[in-house]
């Protein structure tokens, strides 16, 4: 957002205003999320949020986004009643993946791309879990396929053994895995404990932290990670220039140096189409933004060109077509050699 809001205030900024970002971390915490929420329309007059990794965090803001009908941009959560949560009109948009897009992407890739046949899914135990458990059970069950197993962990668990063994035991041949970083380090370190070695295709959530750093090279070896964007390989020359611009404002050599590269990119994204909308909008008004969001617009991004990213009826401007497979080779997360879906 920062190498957005640089790039368009070198512009002129929009409707003739610099952007400027003002942040809060709540971490987890649905309710500092909403009380920051609070304080940053009073006092600082925002006339937009963007959200963070937490989906629980954007949904308890949903409420006051709407009551101040506040446009809401979310780069990473991606719990689907973020956007389909039901209000109309609705200021909730996502360029991100949508976890009924991420549901659809694993099964689909799992099966025909990896050649699984008897998943197993591990899951933590919050909303954000629950719903994709249920998402991957209906894909499986339209191919035709039931999983073995269906494993739950609290979020902090370190000792993933006894649901591995489960998993294990129940004769799975791959392990479908919804975890966020600390967790899914732990699940793939009780595997490399207990010798079991199968296939391990992960929501992207492990791509949110320290996953390499806390399961080991070795563990993490192999693991199939959903994302939608790399700056490793070829390179379109919006991406170059994004990348070269990250090496230039935040000191950085190496695209390894560059955490969490997805954030990056939805960010640097979500802020352009945002200074669009405003733009068109010709007000800072959230109603009128709004409006010129659900509105037609081609903008050649970092992720893909958006063609009419947003509709009244679709808040999502990435959908399972624009996602991509990584996997973890000695500590980077590369693209698999198949990494999009099969049309």
């Amino acid at each position: 957002m920062i190498l957005a809001a640089d790039e368009i205030n070198r512009s002129g900024g929009v409707l003739g205003r610099p952007i400027e970002i003002v942040t809060r971390d709540v971490a987890n915490d649905p309710q500092a999320g909403v009380d920051a929420l609070a304080e940053l329309v009073d006092r600082e007059n925002i006339v937009a949020i963007f959200g963070g990794i937490f989906s629980p965090v954007m949904m308890a803001q949903l409420d006051l986004v709407h009551t101040k009908q506040l446009p809401l941009i979310d780069p990473w959560g991606s719990a689907s009643g973020i956007t389909q949560n039901g209000r109309a009109p609705n200021y909730a948009f996502r360029v991100s993946v949508s976890d009924v897009y991420a549901d659809e992407f694993l099964a689909r890739y799992a099966l025909d791309i990896v050649g699984i046949h008897k998943p197993a899914i591990i899951a933590d135990n919050t909303s954000w879990g629950e719903a994709n458990l249920a998402g991957l059970r209906q894909w499986f069950q339209q191919r035709g396929v039931a999983p073995v197993t269906a494993e739950r962990f609290d979020q902090g668990d370190k000792n993933m053994s006894r649901q591995v063994r489960a998993m294990r035991d129940a004769g799975a041949d791959s392990v479908l895995m919804v975890a966020n970083a600390p967790e899914g380090a732990a699940i793939v370190k009780a595997m490399g404990a207990l010798g079991w070695h199968v296939p391990v295709i992960s929501h992207w959530g492990i791509s949110g932290g320290q996953f390499v750093e806390d399961a080991g090279v070795d563990n993490a070896e192999g693991v199939y990670t959903l994302q939608t964007f790399t700056f490793l390989g070829n390179l379109s020359p919006q991406a170059e220039a994004l990348k070269n611009a990250y090496f230039a404002r935040f000191n950085a050599q190496t695209v390894d140096q560059i955490r969490a590269s997805e954030g990056v990119v939805h960010g640097y994204d979500g802020l352009q189409l945002l200074a669009r909308a405003i733009q068109k909008a010709g007000t800072t008004v959230g109603s009128r933004v709004r409006e010129a969001l659900e509105q037609p617009v081609i903008y050649d991004g970092v992720v893909k060109r958006y063609d009419a990213p947003f509709s009244a009826d679709r808040h999502d401007a990435l959908v399972a077509v624009d996602y991509m497979m990584t996997v973890w080779k000695t500590g980077q997360l590369v693209p698999a050699p198949t990494p999009r879906l099969r049309p």
